[in-house]
């Protein structure tokens, strides 16, 4: 380890003691000054700006080394990520023949007129024409659990209430936040984006809150809760009774970072009879609880998708991006590549170098999505 590593320890002790020198310097020694005029004046204030900058400097360095957002200097001073070595491991997803009617169940009204659906209340605007986000929450009846969660309803949704949508089931990180999605890495704007360039259809996205409090339940039923229950029974019911979408496991897709992308390809795998497909950003393929916090779960094993992917073969496609110096990552997806085969699919992107931040990701939303509408019938743009 180099001794100025930007993530090693020698880096943040020299900062911590810098700070508590200067802080020192300016409780014990300044007030000793006695000089006339305002130099005193501008040493003070010089002194306290040093020691708020390298409290700051501290703080981020220390958050860096348990979050690895940058690896080295050369990370941090550039954008980051370059070059991207794409592997096919398992099956080759062929290019998709686009479903032009996907197949549905006879909506209700809520679906049709989602003003009168009381989960969205007067937060519906029925003119809008580019998209909007709804916040609600969902019961569940089977898993005993309720939970805040965030809609996405694309362009079209309130001009033509007919229209059958896929839908995108994305997880945040842990600890993590919705806006991640709708403000730091907009999510919207990506699809919105990819349909207008012919990459893919309009789709819905759902966003269930699965770390209540500050809980790491990596999305499992434990004693920590029944998560898994909750997302693969509770709000899939919740999303084909209130929202127009297709029946078609091809129609569902997942999309998680970090943490939630650990969720969004155990969802994929360990459910396919739902979800046909998972996008994975630099999360995992089993449980890695936070410090602290291992919850109990009936069969281990079960959740340790390489082992799954490997005795079950789930027809399922997963499309993985890591940054190159987030080790984590990278050394998760070569473990679980060793087990797949076909019919399973997994595409893995590792860029040249980053570590393990939003910027990176957000950067992979589009070549993700349009993946989906290449790979996927469902999610294939169809023309006017």
């Amino acid at each position: 380890m180099a001794f100025f590593e930007l993530n090693g320890w020698p880096l943040f002790i020299i900062t911590v003691i810098l700070a508590f020198l200067a802080l020192a310097f300016t409780v014990v020694v300044l007030p000793r000054q006695r000089r006339p005029g305002i130099l005193k004046y501008v040493m003070q204030f010089v002194c306290v700006a040093l020691v708020s900058l390298l409290v700051l400097v501290g703080i981020f360095l220390k958050m860096n080394m348990d979050n690895q957002w940058y690896s080295s200097w050369g990370d941090l001073l550039s954008g980051g990520g370059g070059q991207v070595a794409v592997t096919d491991v398992g099956a080759t997803a062929a290019a998709a023949k686009p479903i032009k009617d996907l197949p549905h169940r006879a909506f209700n009204a809520m679906q049709t007129n989602p003003t009168q659906n009381a989960f969205f209340g007067s937060q519906m605007d029925p003119n809008n024409t580019s998209g909007q986000w709804v916040n609600l929450k969902i019961h569940g009846p089977q898993s005993g659990i309720t939970q805040e969660a965030t809609v996405w309803l694309p362009p079209s949704y309130m001009t033509q209430p007919q229209r059958v949508y896929p839908v995108i089931t994305a997880f945040t990180g842990f600890p993590g936040d919705v806006k991640t999605y709708t403000k730091a890495m907009d999510i919207a704007q990506h699809i919105r984006s990819r349909v207008n360039s012919g990459a893919m259809r309009e789709a819905i996205v759902v966003i269930p809150n699965v770390y209540p409090g500050n809980n790491d339940t990596e999305c499992v039923d434990s004693n920590n809760g029944q998560w898994e229950s909750y997302v693969s029974k509770d709000v899939v019911s919740w999303i084909r009774g209130n929202l127009r979408v297709s029946t078609d496991r091809e129609a569902w897709s997942t999309v998680g970072y970090s943490a939630g992308g650990w969720c969004s390809s155990m969802f994929a795998v360990r459910h396919p009879d739902v979800w046909a497909s998972s996008v994975n950003l630099a999360g995992y393929f089993a449980p890695t609880y936070s410090k602290g916090q291992q919850w109990k779960t009936t069969d281990p094993r079960s959740y340790d998708l390489a082992s799954v992917v490997a005795r079950d073969k789930p027809d399922v496609k997963i499309w993985f991006f890591s940054g190159g110096e987030d080790t984590i990552s990278v050394d998760a997806v070569r473990k679980f590549a060793a087990s797949v085969s076909p019919p399973t699919t997994l595409v893995s992107n590792i860029s040249q170098s980053g570590g393990h931040r939003v910027a990176l990701w957000e950067a992979q939303l589009d070549p993700s999505l349009e993946w989906l509408g290449r790979t996927s019938p469902a999610f294939a743009p169809v023309s006017a």
